[in-house]
């Protein structure tokens, strides 16, 4: 490993640019600033905007002044403005692209504004309108909602180097996933809307884990309004099972963001953004049935709490009970949200709230199918077959409890902390007839994968982060600085595992196992700490050009403790500590003119790993570098967007499975892993009505022999091609309340590892590329009732969605449907 005072170097370096170019400029920007808002004539500035429908022409009013411009899209809708053209003030421009509206804009905190309807006052028999009294509030200093838009696009995000940008400013690929195409796609689950995202690829553990891949690897960033999460791909905590109910937005960075998220491998950060309550009051009530007795009720209720609506409230509810393709399967889900928005003043926004989920499956596997019979040849188990004892299941409970406080400072410099309190448990008492090979004839020779796994998880994080703009050289630019501290703590009994072997044929398997005893042989304690400092400048040279340099600095320190309770056996222990692990950042992004930019952007990895040796130490933290290059088009006004990227990433220290030693899973480090790729994206609205979001990724991973990655845990590696498409469009005229649409989701070839009787070693199983379709339609039955039917895999493929965990696999679920029926008020 690098030492310590060598790895600080670059970042003393970038320390000493920064402070000592810029902050001699930030208190003189500052005080310009204040001065010039209360004496100063207002600045001047060139827009050429053509007419179009309001809203276009507002968010391309916004993005061109660098504002923020808040309103509900229903005030705008079926509204034409006349564009605006000349040089003008912020709001000279504003007024221009309202006139003839009947909509007015005021001053809402800082350099924000918001709409409002303009009443009409009667005299002398004219009507002339008059701005109403309005309360203001620090709502534009609030994330930009998609719940309600009904588009597939989204406003700006803070992920790449938390700077508020919009997709076209981003120098990383970036995919969105709206809460309208959630709905239009029938998407209830953290697995629903990976699998039909962009460049993601997505594979099953078993009935309820599953793991997402981009650009060859897998995905072990989760963040949570912007605030990371520890992630365990063993035992899952429910991440990948998780209710959507609660989320405006899914947001998918491609690509490494150790800047902001600290750790990770270079393949994606998925950001889940919660809802947050509306300024009107609003709510909905809809209830699904589906195929496998399928049944859903969800609850959403949101609005002002007082009379000024400086107190703002949501609650969100769902309930699910679902049987499965797989017999004796069955799942119950509940999820509970809250939360209370309060403008204490009008700089300053705090938000509290509370989530809480609770999954109870029962019939759960754990892996799935044998691959190969005793005498080498393929078994062919139906779709319907269930290893699983009708005991086994894998019950998971998370409570979320999180505030934020946002205040805006002198001129437009703002200060966020984000709190968060996480509690876990879960308990796995898993029993699968997984183990072994059949007899082809007689369905003997298989025996019981079963253990009772048992763990309470306690995770604290803690971010602060300042941003603003700074005057150097006669240009405005951006500088963000930040910190994070997360502490997370893991505990619970170890109780050994058992394997007996089973009597009769597999084939005449129903789920009837007797539960064995556990006996608790010890107790486990892992102890996770991240903490780290980052700090970005956004330099503008030109009108046409941007510069995002950043850095951070890393501290992690872990120890894993097993105690035995004989009193003999040695505790096993595991330690980590990484510290002074800079991670730089940088990202250019040249406007070619109004419709292209072409951007690169370059960062280092650093990723600690949980994985361990046969020692039972962890393995050395995954290092590389990553690189991206491709440009952005931006059409119809923001209301489409598009991009091509290239990409390249090169890594070491990635963890390869060797054997399963004492109830754990053993690894080793492999060096010298590639990926190399491209990914193409085009989303938003293409026509009045008609959203789209397409996407194709190529990439090809290798090792430094030349020879396939396979995955850690589940033995498989990654499909080469993957494309996506998903649209809806609503009919025009006469067949307005019926909106049709549906996707395509397409990969090529993949394979798995999984261990041959007969020739004693490891065989590479082939699953074909397969293409999977669905369709939707929803009728608005009247302005509050609205229906929607969703058909997932209309062809009905048969094809494995799982290979390689623990000689395995799993098969992808069959055609099925679901009827949503939805009341808004």
């Amino acid at each position: 490993m690098v030492p310590s005072a060598a790895r600080l170097r670059p970042l003393a370096l970038a320390t000493m640019i920064v402070t000592g170019a810029v902050m001699p400029q930030l208190s003189l920007a500052q005080t310009e600033a204040v001065s010039a808002s209360a004496s100063a004539s207002p600045q001047l500035q060139r827009f050429e905007i053509p007419a179009g429908p309001l809203e276009a022409v507002l968010n391309r009013l916004g993005r061109d002044a660098g504002v923020l411009i808040s309103f509900e899209s229903r005030i705008a809708q079926g509204i034409a403005s006349r564009g605006v053209s000349g040089k003008l003030s912020i709001e000279g421009a504003l007024a221009q692209a309202l006139e003839g509206t009947g909509l007015g804009a005021v001053r809402s905190a800082g350099d924000g504004y918001a709409l409002r309807v303009l009443p009409v006052s009667v005299s002398g028999g004219g009507a002339t309108p008059s701005l109403p009294d309005v309360t203001v509030t620090a709502d534009a200093m609030r994330s930009p909602r998609t719940d309600g838009t009904g588009r597939y696009t989204a406003g700006p995000s803070t992920m790449s180097a938390g700077f508020s940008l919009s997709q076209r400013d981003t120098p990383q690929s970036v995919t969105v996933v709206t809460r309208q195409q959630m709905d239009d796609q029938g998407s209830t689950s953290v697995a629903d809307v990976m699998s039909q995202s962009a460049g993601i690829t997505v594979q099953n553990y078993d009935s309820d884990r599953w793991s997402f891949s981009a650009r060859g690897f897998s995905i072990t960033n989760f963040q949570y309004d912007g605030v990371s999460k520890d992630y365990d791909g063993v035992y899952d905590w429910g991440a990948t099972n998780g209710d959507l109910t609660i989320y405006d937005r899914v947001e998918i960075l491609k690509g490494a963001t150790g800047l902001m998220s600290g750790t990770g491998d270079p393949s994606a950060t998925v950001n889940f953004v919660r809802k947050r309550p509306t300024e009107t009051f609003a709510g909905s009530l809809s209830g699904t049935v589906g195929s496998w007795n399928k049944g859903r009720g969800e609850i959403d209720v949101s609005g002002p709490l007082n009379q000024s609506g400086s107190v703002r409230g949501r609650f969100v509810g769902a309930y699910q009970d679902q049987e499965s393709f797989q017999d004796r399967y069955r799942q119950k889900k509940s999820v509970a949200y809250g939360v209370i928005e309060a403008d204490l003043t009008r700089d300053t926004l705090l938000t509290l709230g509370l989530d809480a989920q609770k999954t109870d499956p029962r019939g759960a596997t754990w892996t799935g199918f044998p691959i190969f019979n005793s005498d080498g040849s393929r078994t062919d188990f139906s779709r319907s077959f269930n290893p699983a004892t009708s005991w086994s299941r894998r019950e998971t409970q998370t409570r979320n409890l999180f505030a934020t406080l946002e205040q805006r400072l002198a001129g437009d410099w703002r200060f966020k902390l984000d709190v968060n309190h996480q509690k876990s448990r879960h308990r796995s008492l898993l029993g699968s007839a997984s183990g072994g090979n059949p007899d082809p004839v007689t369905g003997e020779g298989m025996y019981l994968f079963s253990g009772d796994f048992r763990g309470d998880r306690t995770q604290n994080t803690v971010n602060a982060s300042l941003n603003g703009s700074y005057m150097l050289g006669g240009r405005k630019h951006e500088l963000m600085l930040g910190t994070m501290w997360s502490d997370t703590r893991t505990d619970g009994p170890w109780s050994e595992s058992l394997y007996p072997m089973l009597s009769g044929s597999i084939f005449n398997w129903n789920g009837e196992f007797a539960q064995p005893a556990y006996p608790p042989i010890a107790s486990y304690e892992d102890k996770r700490r991240q903490s780290g400092f980052y700090a970005a400048t956004r330099l503008r040279p030109t009108d046409t050009l941007s510069v995002i340099l950043g850095a951070r600095v890393s501290r992690v320190v872990a120890n894993d403790q097993r105690v035995y309770n004989d009193g003999i056996t040695p505790a096993l222990t595991s330690d980590m500590r990484e510290t002074g692990v800079v991670t730089p950042y940088a990202g250019v992004v040249y406007d070619l003119n109004e419709t292209y930019s072409v951007y690169g952007s370059y960062t280092s990895i650093f990723s600690p790993q949980s994985a361990k040796d046969v020692n039972r130490q962890f393995l050395p933290a995954v290092e590389g570098r990553s690189l991206e290059l491709g440009v952005k088009g931006e059409y119809l006004d923001g209301r489409l967007n598009a991009s091509l990227a290239a990409f390249q990433i090169q890594q070491d220290n990635v963890a390869e499975y060797v054997d399963f030693v004492d109830g754990a899973s053993v690894y080793r480090a492999v060096k010298g892993v590639s990926s190399k790729g491209i990914e193409a994206e085009l989303n938003g609205e293409i026509a009045s009505g008609w959203n789209l979001q397409a996407g194709y990724a190529y990439n090809h991973v290798r090792d430094a022999k030349g020879e396939r990655v396979f995955g850690a845990t589940l033995m498989a590696s990654q499909p080469e091609h993957v494309l996506r498409l998903s649209t809806s469009y609503r009919l025009p005229g006469a067949w307005q309340a019926l909106t049709i649409g549906g996707g395509v989701s397409w990969q090529s070839a993949f394979y798995g590892k999984v261990w041959h009787p007969v020739a004693q070693d490891y065989a590479q199983i082939k699953q074909k590329g397969y293409a999977l379709v669905g369709l939707m339609a929803r009728y608005q039955i009247n302005k509050s009732l609205s229906a929607t039917l969703n058909v997932h895999n209309l062809f009905d493929q048969k094809y494995y969605s799982g290979l390689g965990l623990f000689e395995t696999g799993f098969y992808g679920a069959p055609r099925n449907a679901t009827l949503t029926m939805r009341y808004q008020f």
